[in-house]
């Protein structure tokens, strides 16, 4: 009997190794629509922030020196505005003994601790300062549980220094930070995801106006979806609140403790939804732009049943993606670094101000001595300059919502067994609606008559 051998003429990596399509990301993200949405969208982001501190932050009043005194309503220097002052003064010890005998203890205080004791105002200027506690590790502030404060810490450092907010302020920035991240990525977030799911999932372009298009329709179910969640969240946790109001009476402590096992459920219930909504939001724009009845439900129920259903496979192709990102960042940083200072040595060997307008560029040096039309040309190119720092920093947002929509494209794989090239697009079968299908089949007779 023959044996009969078959050759093999290829590998389809894809359904070997299916993460394997998590590299395509890469080059989604270098592309230039995804570089132009991406650095547009940061642009807009930090814009629409520091407009809102402005509008809702005051300025911060000066801080006086404590021990200074107030020149309204007395007289300066006067002794009984220290004394109501006294509030913001620090007690020493040292001083109140060098009152009685400034000889005795002299010899005993510090350099510089020795004050006039004929003058309170200038006792009351000793100020103590107080130890600076130190700040926890960002995983030890992670366990406990102190994530809001991490996004206020990285919100302070994007716009520079520590502010005390009052508690209303505090929230009304941060609803208004919220709300305007999801308007703008609303739609270049989206934007982007729906170019990655067609070149990742199907192999095929998609122009950036078609792309453009095709999220202006489902625009609301991309701003929507994440908000269903937090909406749900606040639903569940009113409960909580009306059965705590109990709480203010000695009898409704006991009201209180028969609904208590309503409490522990909604409590159960909020954590789940904010637990799949933490992990599982960067699924909800893919599965908008992936799907063709993509909504606000079809993005909630099909995260957290990824999110929940295959944990260890969304961590897996979360690492895989991390894998990529850590070298590609290397790479394209440098290479911005490398045309950076190929420009600059071209510069300093045609022009005698190259080191001038390399410093400036730079931010080491200012044009206050050079003319007009100097100061014109250099901020130009320190305009383009920023540009191209900028584009090379929005490959991190790219390749963020490129490599998250190849995950979702995997997830849905691993749990529903959908190939991955299933993705909704737009062709001639589903461009025209009902009236022009119907209009369309009335017109055939009509031309094949005549």
């Amino acid at each position: 009997m023959a044996d009969h051998y078959d050759t093999v003429k290829g590998v389809d990596w894809r359904e070997v190794l299916p993460w394997t399509t998590l590299t395509r990301a890469f080059s989604v993200a270098v592309s230039i629509p995804v570089l132009l949405l991406a650095a547009i969208g940061t642009g807009l982001t930090v814009s629409g922030w520091q407009l809102a501190d402005s509008l809702l932050i005051p300025e911060s009043p000066a801080v006086a020196l404590a021990g200074a005194i107030s020149e309204e309503p007395g007289e300066p220097g006067d002794p009984e505005d220290a004394s109501q002052e006294g509030e913001e003064f620090t007690r020493s010890e040292s001083l109140e003994t060098a009152v009685e005998d400034p000889a005795e203890s002299a010899g005993e205080m510090a350099p510089g601790e020795y004050v006039d004791a004929d003058n309170p105002a200038l006792m009351a200027a000793v100020i103590v300062p107080a130890k600076p506690k130190e700040s926890d590790s960002l995983f030890e502030q992670l366990l406990q549980g102190e994530a809001l404060a991490l996004i206020g810490q990285l919100h302070d450092t994007l716009f520079g220094g520590q502010r005390q907010l009052d508690a209303k302020t505090g929230y009304a920035l941060c609803i208004v930070d919220f709300a305007w991240l999801l308007i703008v990525w609303g739609f270049f977030g989206a934007t982007i995801t729906r170019i990655a799911v067609i070149r990742i999932g199907r192999g095929e372009r998609i122009g950036l106006k078609e792309a453009m298009a095709d999220v202006r329709k489902k625009y609301v179910s991309y701003v929507m979806s994440p908000l269903f969640v937090l909406v749900s969240c606040f639903v569940l946790s009113l409960p909580i609140v009306l059965i705590s109001l109990l709480l203010n009476f000695d009898i409704g402590v006991i009201l209180a403790s028969i609904l208590w096992i309503v409490v522990l459920v909604a409590g159960i219930g909020v954590t789940v939804l904010l637990t799949g909504f933490f992990f599982g939001w960067p699924l909800m724009w893919p599965t908008i732009s992936a799907e063709e009845a993509g909504d606000v439900y079809e993005a909630t129920s099909r995260t957290f049943a990824y999110t929940f259903q295959a944990p260890l496979q969304y961590l897996f192709y979360t690492l895989v993606s991390i894998a990529i990102w850590v070298p590609s960042v290397m790479l394209v940083q440098n290479f911005t670094a490398v045309a950076e200072q190929v420009v600059f040595s071209g510069m300093s060997i045609a022009s005698e101000e190259a080191s001038i307008l390399q410093d400036y560029i730079t931010g080491e040096a200012t044009l206050d001595n050079q003319s007009g039309s100097f100061q014109v040309g250099a901020n130009i190119m320190y305009g383009l300059h920023w540009f191209g720092h900028l584009m090379a920093d929005a490959f991190c947002v790219g390749f963020f919502f490129a490599s998250f929509s190849g995950v979702y494209l995997l997830l849905r794989r691993f749990v529903d067994h959908t190939p991955l090239d299933e993705v909704f697009v737009i062709d001639d079968k589903t461009k025209y609606g009902l009236d022009d299908l119907i209009k369309e089949s009335s017109d055939q007779p009509t031309e094949t008559a005549s």
